[in-house]
C-alpha cells in the first residue's frame, strides 16, 4: 500500500501532511502548513474574505502539483468551521475544485470532534480523559476511553471566530466563552478526568511555558504541565494586551501571538470546570485521526511504539529479527517489572542494533537523538527517556555527556537510572556474545542465583566466549554486585 495523504482545510491554516503507507506508526514523509486565516472575519459578516480565499486556493493548487509528483492519487481533503459556516462556503469548494481537482469534505462539527480524539488515540492508544481541540473558529470536545470516542460537542469559540476582520476583538468574548462552555454539561460529570490539548494555539501555549520553566527537552507531545502552572498561564495570557505579549516573540510565530490571548481565554474557563488531573499536550489531533480512520482493524489495535521500532530496525539495523530473541535472553534479570517497563524493555531491545551503521565515536549520541527527535510515537517523554539512556549505555556512551545525552538523563530519575543501566549492560553483552544476531543467542543462556551471574554454555560452544564477552559479562554482574561466572558444563539443545 502506497503512500497516503491528508489535507486540512483550517480556519488559520491548511496543511498537507503525507504518510509513507497506512501502517499503524507511518512515517511522515511531507508535512507543510500556511497560515490563510480562512475564519477571519466569518462572524461578523458570516462570510469567508477574498483575500484569505485566494491565498488558501494557490496553496491547495501546490499542494494538488506536489500530491501529482508524488503520485498520490486518492488524498482525504477535510475542511472544518470557516468552510462549514461560511456563507460562501460552497462557492469556495467549487473553485477549488475547478482550480486544482480537489474534492473537499466538509466534516461537521461532531465528525471534527470525533476525529480529534481519534487522532489523540491514534499516539496514546490507552488514552482515557477528555479531549480539547481549539481552531481557529471552533472548539472541539470529545471524551476517550477504550479507544472510543464519546461526548462529541463543538462550539463556536475560536480565536478568529472571537475577532473581526481587523483583528480586534469582538464585544464579551470572555461572556461568550463562558456561556458557550456551560452548556456542555458532561464536563462538569468528566471533572479529575486527564486533560488531551489538541490545537497550534494551544501548543503556542505550551512552548511558552517549557520557555519559561527552561524545561529541556523541545518535543511538545506529550508535553506534560502541572495544572495549576498551566491554568495559572493561561489566565495571565488571556489578559495580556500585544505589547505584554513581546518578551514572547522568540518563542512563538507572530500569527500565534496575534491570536494566543483569545485561545488561553478558552482554556481558562475550561480548566476552570473540569480540573483536570493532568494536563498533556497532544501533537496528534484531526489529520492524525483521519489517518487512524483509514486503518484497517486488525492495525488500528498494533501498538504504535512497538510497530515503530520495528521500522526503524528494519530501515537502520543489521539483524532487525532479533528484538524479541534479545527480550527473552535478558528476561532472567528482570523477574518484577511492570507492564509499562517490560513494553519499554522490548522496544529497547528492538532498537538495540540501529546503531551501528554510525560511526564508532558517534553511535551512542546516535541513538539518543533517534528516539528523542525521531520518528517513535506512543511513549511520553519519561518513556523516551528511558529508551534513549538504556540505548546509550547499551552502545558504551562516555560520562562526557553530550546536550542531547543530558536531556535524556532529565527525563527519568536517579531509579529510572539505574533500570537503563541494567538494561544497557545487558544489552552490550548480549550484542557482543551473539554479533546481533537472533540465532547468535542459542550458543548460551543467561541465569542468576541469589549470588551469581551464570553465562551457560555448551563445552562444545565454549570458544564463542571470548575476552570481550568476558568483560561485558563482568561488568554486568558488577553492576548487579553479583559474582560473574561462566558455567561450560552446561547441556541445552543449540538448535532449539
Amino acid at each position: 500500500m502506497g503512500k497516503f495523504a491528508v489535507i486540512d482545510i483550517g480556519s488559520n491554516t491548511v496543511r498537507l501532511v503525507v504518510y509513507e503507507n497506512r501502517e499503524r506508526a507511518p512515517y511522515v514523509v511531507f508535512n507543510e502548513k500556511v497560515f490563510c486565516g480562512l475564519g477571519r472575519g466569518v462572524s461578523e459578516t458570516g462570510k469567508m474574505i477574498k483575500v484569505a480565499m485566494d491565498l488558501a486556493i494557490s496553496t491547495l493548487k501546490r499542494f494538488a502539483m506536489l500530491l501529482d509528483k508524488m503520485d498520490i492519487n486518492d488524498p482525504r481533503i477535510v475542511a472544518t468551521s470557516a468552510v462549514r459556516d461560511a456563507k460562501n462556503g460552497p462557492d469556495f469548494i467549487k473553485k477549488v475544485k475547478k482550480k486544482t481537482g480537489l474534492d473537499i469534505e466538509v466534516i461537521t462539527g461532531l465528525e471534527e470532534g470525533r476525529l480529534s480524539g481519534c487522532g489523540v488515540i491514534c499516539a496514546v492508544p490507552h488514552a482515557k480523559g477528555i479531549v480539547g481541540d481549539l481552531g481557529g473558529g471552533s472548539l472541539e470536545l470529545a471524551f476517550v476511553e477504550d479507544k472510543q470516542v464519546s461526548n462529541e460537542v463543538t462550539l463556536p469559540i475560536g480565536p478568529l471566530r472571537l475577532q473581526d476582520q481587523k483583528g480586534r476583538w469582538i464585544d464579551s468574548p470572555k461572556r461568550k466563552v463562558k456561556q458557550e462552555i456551560s452548556q456542555v454539561k458532561w464536563l462538569k460529570e468528566m471533572r479529575g478526568s486527564k486533560f488531551y490539548a489538541v490545537g497550534g494555539a494551544w501548543r503556542a501555549l505550551a512552548r511558552i511555558h517549557m520557555k519559561v520553566v527552561g524545561y529541556q527537552h523541545i518535543n511538545m507531545h506529550n508535553y506534560v504541565i502541572p495544572v495549576d502552572e498551566i491554568t495559572a498561564l493561561a489566565r495571565r495570557i488571556s489578559r495580556a494586551s500585544l505589547l505584554d505579549l513581546d518578551e514572547y516573540r522568540p518563542y512563538i510565530s507572530d500569527k500565534r501571538v496575534a491570536i494566543i490571548s483569545l485561545a488561553s481565554l478558552s482554556l481558562y474557563r475550561l480548566l476552570k470546570i473540569i480540573k483536570p488531573s493532568k494536563f498533556i499536550v497532544s501533537a496528534f489531533g484531526v489529520r492524525e485521526g483521519v489517518l487512524y480512520d483509514q486503518m484497517a482493524p486488525e492495525v488500528s489495535k498494533q501498538d504504535p511504539l512497538i510497530v515503530g521500532c520495528h521500522q526503524v530496525a528494519e530501515m537502520t539495523g543489521r539483524f532487525p529479527e532479533h528484538g524479541k530473541r534479545i527480550y527473552d535472553w535478558i528476561s532472567p534479570l528482570f523477574k518484577d517489572e511492570t507492564e509499562e517497563h517490560k513494553r519499554l524493555r522490548l522496544a529497547m531491545c528492538i532498537l538495540s542494533d540501529v546503531g551501528w551503521r554510525g560511526h564508532p565515536e558517534y553511535r551512542a549520541d546516535k541513538v539518543v537523538a533517534e528516539v528523542l527527535y525521531g520518528r517513535l510515537s506512543g511513549i511520553n517523554h519519561w518513556g523516551a527517556g528511558l529508551i534513549a539512556m538504556a540505548l546509550y549505555v547499551c552502545y558504551g556512551g562516555s560520562d562526557n555527556k553530550t546536550r542531547q545525552v543530558e536531556i535524556a538523563q532529565s527525563l527519568i530519575s536517579r531509579e529510572d537510572m539505574y533500570y537503563a543501566q541494567k538494561v544497557g549492560l545487558a544489552l552490550r553483552l548480549a550484542q557482543r556474545l551473539s554479533a546481533g544476531t537472533a540465532r547468535g543467542l542459542k550458543l548460551a543462556e543467561l541465569s542468576v542465583t541469589k549470588r551469581k551471574l551464570l553465562l551457560n554454555v555448551n563445552p562444545e560452544k565454549i570458544d564463542i566466549i571470548n575476552d570481550v564477552v568476558k568483560r561485558r559479562h563482568i561488568d554486568l554482574a558488577n553492576f548487579l554486585e553479583l559474582d560473574g561466572k561462566i558455567d561450560d558444563n552446561y547441556n541445552f539443545d543449540f538448535k532449539s
